[in-house]
Formats: C-alpha cells, sequence, structure tokens
C-alpha cells in the first residue's frame, strides 16, 4: 500500500505487517478501556435482588433533592423503622392518601444510598388502592395526565 509522505513530498510504500500491527494494538487498548470503564448505575438497581413486602404505617413523609430524589416515606413496620424513596412525581390520589398514622404496605428491593439503606419503592398500597411506582427494570412510572385531549383540534 502507498501513502503520500508530506514530508519529502513523494509516496512512500508500507508493508501489510503494520497496518495488522496496527489494528491489534486497537482492539486490544479498546479492550482495555472498557474493561476499566465502571458500572452504570442500571446495574445496581436491585434487579438481582428478591423483592420484599413491607407493611407498616406512615410515620414521616419528606421530599430529597439529593440521592435518592423525590418523595420519601419513613415506616414503622414489625422489623422497625424504613425509609421508602417513592421516585419524584406522584399521582395526586397518592399524594391525598400518604397521611401520618396511614396503614402502607410497600414492596420493593432495598438498597445503599449514599451510606444509608433505602427501600425503593416498586408497588405502594395505601387507602385501599395499589400504586405502581416502578417497572420492573427499577425505572420509575410517572402518572398520566388526566383528560388529555388527543384530537388536538380547538372546540
Amino acid at each position: 500500500m502507498e501513502f503520500f509522505n508530506h514530508t519529502t513530498g513523494r509516496g512512500a510504500r508500507t508493508s501489510g505487517l503494520l497496518h495488522y500491527y496496527c489494528l491489534v494494538l486497537l482492539l486490544l487498548l479498546t479492550q482495555v478501556a472498557l474493561a476499566q470503564q465502571p458500572a452504570g448505575r442500571l446495574e445496581a438497581t436491585g434487579l438481582d435482588k428478591p423483592a420484599q413486602d413491607i407493611a407498616g404505617t406512615i410515620d414521616q413523609l419528606n421530599s430529597s433533592r439529593t440521592a435518592p430524589a423525590g418523595f420519601l416515606i419513613t415506616v414503622n413496620g414489625p422489623q422497625g423503622a424504613f425509609t421508602a424513596s417513592l421516585g419524584s412525581r406522584l399521582s395526586p390520589a397518592l399524594q391525598q392518601a400518604l397521611v401520618k398514622g396511614a396503614p402502607v404496605e410497600v414492596s420493593g428491593t432495598m438498597d445503599t444510598i449514599g451510606g444509608k439503606s433505602y427501600l425503593l419503592a416498586r408497588t405502594l398500597s395505601v387507602g385501599g388502592q395499589q400504586f405502581t411506582l416502578r417497572n420492573q427494570r427499577g425505572f420509575a412510572v410517572y402518572p398520566q395526565a388526566a383528560n388529555k385531549n388527543l384530537s388536538g383540534g380547538a372546540k
């Protein structure tokens, strides 16, 4: 193969062995770079952990801007108090049902965030209603806006 040499102004011949060496070097560097990448957050969402169902009464309702961001409830249960992360967007019906002293059942996985243990809630039952907060992969499920006009026209 011949490449133009800008220093001498002439073409320069190279062997196929040099190209093979460069490709092998590129492959090795790519493998090293991929092996050194930190594990993503998706691997740490507790998908490999079993779901826990815990019942109790709501003791406190907070919101947080730091991890885990969103609504947090402290629940007193038979095994003691725990904090459940509900996510950042709750439906109005769920917000009204979350009152101190209300009986609640939370299902989700335990995870440690910032040195503290949280139950990342997937489903929550309160006031006779069940709410889905996260899907099976741990991603938030947001409430749909009521009375959406999908036709788009003025009436």
